[in-house]
């Protein structure tokens, strides 16, 4: 893990904070406060416990070094006022618009005594409100079933635990992103399930009593389901009622860099970018759709071949009107829920697969989304996670030739501002290498 890993959580560092965010798990149960849970002899120590099966250190995890804990105060700085002035908002510390990520803004009627919204994106925002499930939570539980019967949400899903996060990390109907608050100062939103996990900090201690009770925890499949539900985000963004409105789309659904370079130094238009579309296009946001084609490419190739279909279909739909944009991300989804979901949810890759898909992306990152900062963003968390997963499943799978170009691929991508296509081109070139791929062949 090692440098990987820190290079990692200093990219994310970059990118989010102070910008944390997170997404409200649905209930109907009061949101009793994070005070409830931070009793010495629950979760509060100031250490692990090791005659524990649980670490009861999270709440002290989370107030000392979980980015979510600042996510409220981060309303408070002058930039934040900043923006809400440009988006005519009298405080972000109070705009529903802004609290809605930035803090665990539970309605109303659902705030218990010890609740405070300044505590941010507490322990609540994700396991649910806890009036139905403290007491049972307290006693301990038998089995994943009377977890959810009790009213936590199903964190230990992959699945699920993608949906919450990217609510916030990608946006949706219920937690906005929009070009004009991009255009006021509030940095682009990235998501990759994994790596923001190793931000977080975890909480929670992966061992054989873990494994028992949520089962197992993979990586790889985190991966996978990060990329499936960050692209339910984008394709259920493009089905809504917010993808058009007026004589310009809203312009959050579509590729950043495809715009925002340099018009002196140019040399930025690729050729076939995305889905074949012609040079000066503006394609839509399409990251997760395209790390999902190199997916099914290796667990089953005829449905990556669909896939591929629909994302050409739905990027040339993006050049003719906005209702045949929503008809393909309709059609879109449902390839997603009958096809990728089940998928993702049975398949563990084995080391050949994972080796494949590895190859896959870097191939991919050598042609024609070499230029783009956004795929290059995911391409580098993307061959971060893949190999540590290999790591995980014995040193002798990653070279040290590995481990460094892999740490070069990310240098690449730490400041948007700073991003030089030639160079990041160089650095997807040593891992494509390191991998054993043939020097500048597309495969």
């Amino acid at each position: 893990m090692g440098g990987m890993r820190k290079t990692i959580v200093r990219l994310v560092a970059v990118v989010l904070l102070p910008w944390a965010a997170a997404g409200s798990a649905a209930d109907a149960g009061k949101h009793l406060g994070v005070a409830s849970c931070a009793g010495s002899t629950c979760h509060g120590s100031t250490r692990p416990f090791t005659d524990s099966r649980i670490r009861q250190d999270e709440y002290f995890t989370w107030q000392r070094k979980d980015a979510h804990t600042r996510a409220y105060d981060t309303l408070l700085s002058e930039r934040s006022q900043e923006i809400a002035h440009k988006l005519a908002l009298k405080d972000a510390a109070n705009a529903p618009r802004c609290l809605v990520c930035h803090a665990e803004n539970a309605p109303q009627a659902q705030r218990g005594e010890r609740y405070m919204v300044t505590d941010g994106i507490g322990c609540e925002a994700c396991h649910g409100g806890s009036e139905h499930w403290i007491r049972e939570h307290t006693a301990g539980y038998k089995t994943l079933a009377d977890r959810s019967a009790a009213g936590l949400y199903p964190t230990w899903d992959p699945i699920a635990r993608a949906r919450l996060c990217s609510g916030c990390h990608v946006g949706d109907n219920d937690h906005p992103m929009s070009h004009a608050i991009m255009a006021a100062g509030h940095p682009p939103i990235l998501f990759e399930l994994d790596t923001f996990e190793v931000l977080e900090p975890p909480h929670w201690r992966v061992d054989a009593g873990y494994v028992e009770r949520k089962g197992p925890q993979d990586p790889a499949r985190n991966w996978a389901a990060g990329q499936v539900e960050g692209a339910r985000a984008v394709l259920e963004n493009l089905a809504g009622p917010r993808f058009h409105g007026g004589a310009f789309p809203e312009l959050a659904f579509f590729d950043c860099n495809a715009c925002h370079h340099s018009l002196i130094k140019g040399g930025r238009a690729r050729p076939q970018r995305s889905g074949g579309l012609p040079d000066g296009s503006v394609p839509l946001a399409d990251s997760q759709l395209v790390m999902l084609i190199r997916w099914l490419d290796v667990v089953e190739p005829a449905a990556g071949r669909k896939w591929h279909d629909q994302w050409v279909a739905l990027q040339a739909a993006s050049q003719r009107s906005s209702g045949e944009v929503q008809s393909q991300a309709r059609n879109m989804l449902v390839t997603l829920d009958s096809v990728l979901v089940p998928k993702v949810r049975a398949t563990t890759l084995d080391d050949a697969q994972l080796r494949s898909l590895l190859k896959s992306i870097v191939a991919e990152a050598r042609g024609s989304h070499a230029g783009d900062f956004s795929n290059a963003e995911q391409t580098a968390m993307a061959v971060s996670v893949l190999t540590t997963a290999l790591s995980e499943r014995g040193a002798e799978q990653v070279s040290d030739g590995l481990r460094k170009a892999v740490d070069g691929l990310y240098a690449q991508v730490m400041d948007r501002d700073r991003f030089q296509p030639d160079s990041y081109r160089g650095s997807v070139e040593k891992v494509a290498v390191a991998l054993g791929l043939a020097r500048g062949a597309a495969d």
